[in-house]
């Protein structure tokens, strides 16, 4: 086994690389050159979507309209629909938790600490989207 055909596999392990049976060496390597590569055109895998959504989709996965925007507003505007988005769902969720704990059973009622951790979710996402409000301004 040769640092030149195994280059990703070297530059992750090093020398440890050596020790490798020859067809997992194969496909570790396989694997890091087509993360580094990234999916093919069209593909859609969890790979592909998190890597467009990351360049600027909006919530909806489609690529924010650039009609108007700064390529700053095009960067944050997607981040404040998704986390808006996610802000509204926890708050939908926060709300649910109260109705059950005011009307439901005991043995349905999510507890303190949950219903805490919500909150301080909804909170960070809503600083969040201040931040990234003030960026697109």
């Amino acid at each position: 086994m040769t640092a030149s055909k195994y280059q990703h596999l070297f530059a992750t392990l090093g020398e440890a690389a050596t020790r490798l049976p020859e067809d997992l060496a194969t496909t570790l390597e396989n694997t890091f050159t087509c993360l580094q590569e990234g999916p093919a055109p069209g593909v859609v895998n969890l790979q592909a979507c998190l890597q467009q959504i990351r360049k600027g989709d909006s919530a909806d996965g489609r690529p924010w309209p650039g009609r108007g925007c700064t390529p700053g507003q095009r960067l944050a505007l997607p981040r404040i629909d998704r986390a808006t988005g996610g802000l509204t769902f926890l708050l939908e969720l926060l709300h649910a938790t109260e109705r059950v704990r005011v009307d439901g059973e005991v043995g349905q009622q999510m507890g303190d600490g949950a219903r805490e951790g919500l909150l301080l979710a909804c909170r960070g996402l809503a600083e969040y989207v201040d931040v990234q409000l003030h960026a697109a301004l």
